[in-house]
């Protein structure tokens, strides 16, 4: 990779990015009050669950189609695997968090590229969808791009269980490192997952978010 290439994905990974991923814990916030997670091992537990059976059989295998759509200037194939992953969001709280991240991003893209027609495209675009257009902008390819996506969520997950299980800087560090090691192996069984077979069975996180609506005190939209 290339140092502008390399210091995109830096850039486009990083929690400073104004786009918002801060504010959501993904349904992280009810497992820590029912005490699904109160520690880290099984704090790490749940990210890593969420991480292979969510983000790597749905979000990542529509990440790869997005970024092969925009490459190719394919706005029906963009359009359609966009609003795919919208309509496997199972609550209010998920759907919204990836429309409201999704706009941010794609505020901030224009901003950098105001030239950039693609990102009009989409009237709800997800938080994927622009990532992927970002990294094109950068100059990335679609494996690096991958890894930034999901370094990313893996961060801002990590970043909310600090907060509010709580965990200490250490133990936040080991879960990182935890899951850095299973981020190869979740790109791998992405890349053989076909159209049909991507979705999540993650009855527990759907729960959580949908319980999460109303739980009596919250530091998280989501």
């Amino acid at each position: 990779m290339n140092t502008d290439a390399l210091l995109g994905l830096l850039h486009i990974s990083s929690p400073a990015l104004p786009v918002g991923a801060f504010a959501y814990s993904q349904g992280l916030e009810t497992a820590i009050d029912r005490q699904w997670c109160y520690d880290r091992e099984s704090t790490c537990s749940w990210i890593s669950e969420l991480l292979t059976q969510g983000m790597g059989r749905l979000d990542v295998p529509a990440f790869y189609r997005l970024f092969d759509a925009f490459e190719s200037e394919d706005r029906q194939t963009v359009e359609y695997w966009n609003n795919q992953l919208l309509a496997f969001r199972e609550t209010r709280e998920l759907y919204d968090e990836d429309c409201q991240v999704g706009k941010a991003f794609k505020t901030w893209l224009q901003s950098l590229y105001p030239e950039e027609s693609r990102a009009q495209w989409l009237e709800k675009p997800t938080q994927a969808a622009m990532f992927a257009l970002s990294c094109l902008c950068h100059g990335m390819d679609k494996e690096t791009a991958a890894i930034g996506l999901l370094w990313s969520w893996c961060e801002n997950q990590v970043a909310g269980a600090t907060k509010a299980v709580p965990l200490g800087q250490t133990d936040a560090q080991k879960i990182l490192q935890h899951l850095a090691h299973e981020i190869a192996t979740v790109l791998a069984s992405s890349k053989t997952i076909k159209d049909h077979e991507m979705g999540n069975n993650l009855v527990h996180y759907a729960m959580a978010s949908s319980w999460h609506e109303h739980q009596y005190s919250r530091l998280f939209r989501s």
